[in-house]
């Protein structure tokens, strides 16, 4: 790669591996199948509701505190907030070395990476704890910006953000594994990709 690019990554669908089994299983144990599908909006099959508490707290619209409070009177006794936490984070198995090597090379070669996400609180913290997202320009997440994705706000801090730093001149490749944010993306004159791998033999 010859050419400056900037390079928009999906830190849920595109960086992170997950744990769905996991995280079920905790959940299960914890509060029982019945109000983890009722109470939680978390499904055996690792879907969540719409509009559920769950896909709330995914997009930052519910605070960690309402998050936790509502939880723990449908938990078992003796259930903590730690025990809910940990439930939680297990969704989220963490970014491979592999990539983690891609991201810094890319970074050396001077491109320019950012990150965006509907990642709440909860796992942006236990992120920061285990990462140095440091090679990262700037990280957007929507929990910040209060935008439930594939609404535009979020998309739209981006280009802002592009723009003002007067990168617009550059190719700009965004990646996401859900089309219809891609589809989003596109309208800012993003190129698009759905993964790393399509990325590195279409843009590498």
């Amino acid at each position: 790669m010859t050419n400056c690019m900037n390079i928009i990554f999906d830190l849920g669908g595109v960086l992170m591996m997950h744990n769905m089994p996991g995280c079920i299983q905790k959940f299960t144990r914890l509060m029982g199948e019945k109000n983890m599908q009722q109470v939680l909006g978390l499904n055996p099959n690792g879907e969540g509701s719409a509009d559920s508490l769950m896909e709330k707290f995914e997009c930052g619209l519910v605070s960690e505190q309402e998050f936790i409070s509502t939880l723990l009177p449908a938990s078992r006794p003796g259930t903590t907030e730690s025990d809910i936490i940990d439930a939680w984070v297990t969704m989220h198995a963490g970014i491979p070395d592999e990539y983690w090597f891609f991201l810094k090379n890319l970074k050396n070669e001077g491109h320019h990476l950012l990150v965006l996400s509907n990642n709440n609180a909860i796992h942006y913290r236990d992120i920061l704890e285990h990462y140095d997202m440091s090679c990262f320009d700037r990280i957007f997440l929507s929990h910040k910006i209060h935008s439930k994705k594939p609404e535009q706000k979020i998309f739209e801090a981006v280009a802002q953000y592009l723009e003002e730093q007067g990168w617009q001149g550059n190719r700009t490749i965004y990646i996401d594994d859900i089309a219809e944010n891609r589809q989003v993306g596109e309208t800012f004159g993003w190129e698009t990709a759905e993964n790393i791998h399509f990325f590195k033999e279409k843009f590498a």
